[in-house]
């Protein structure tokens, strides 16, 4: 009877790992959080990227509504600290990290620009972070553009939770992008570079392609 339970487990716990459905051996999962709606295609997409580079599962939540207290209503747009404010008030159960995903376009405070349009944002060490397709939608061509982008930036919003800060490395997904997204998505390798992951330490980040050694 014991060794038919064992195995019964064993097969459950194969099957669920198979199906992205159980915990990684850390026990670790990155919660894919959507505030307000965004299409459930994109949301795997992100879970697929964070899967292949981080070593924890993923789960996607059901839709949030945009906080109220987020909104800043001078320029129709969404703070995004105040939206990390809100998911650390409130994390969804069992979060390792949680990673939210909006259609909404957000901004932030940088240097003496109040109100900065941003594509991300990251509590660096923190637990959560957000993303938008929105400038993607507006200034990309193709939906692939779109998609690419928005993995991209998820990636690199994730690392900011694992400690990381914007890295000199030419293609590391970490690189900062100086106030332009879009091409700071474009020359990403969507990577992790050695030096990151040296940062990082064994265990959390899963090998990835690798990454030339910094050039600047």
């Amino acid at each position: 009877m014991m060794f038919r339970l064992a195995l019964l487990a064993a097969l459950f716990a194969a099957t669920a790992s198979l199906a992205g459905e159980g915990p990684a051996a850390t026990g670790q999962v990155v919660v894919i959080l959507p505030f307000g709606k965004v299409e459930p295609a994109l949301l795997e997409g992100i879970a697929r990227e964070v899967r292949a580079r981080v070593n924890a599962e993923t789960r996607v939540d059901a839709v949030r509504p945009l906080p109220k207290a987020a909104f800043y209503a001078p320029r129709n747009r969404w703070r995004a600290e105040k939206l990390l404010e809100a998911i650390d008030a409130d994390p969804p159960l069992g979060a390792w990290k949680v990673l939210a995903v909006t259609e909404a376009e957000i901004s932030t405070t940088k240097g003496q620009v109040h109100d900065w349009g941003i594509a991300g944002l990251g509590n660096i060490g923190g637990q959560s972070c957000v993303v938008t397709g929105y400038l993607y939608r507006k200034h990309g061509k193709t939906r692939a553009d779109l998609v690419r982008r928005l993995n991209d930036t998820a990636v690199h919003e994730l690392g900011h939770t694992l400690g990381l800060d914007h890295c000199p490395t030419v293609g590391c997904v970490m690189r900062d992008a100086k106030g332009n997204a879009i091409k700071s998505t474009d020359t990403s390798t969507g990577q992790y570079c050695a030096l990151c992951r040296a940062k990082v330490g064994e265990g959390v980040l899963l090998p990835g392609q690798p990454v030339p050694p910094p050039t600047e």
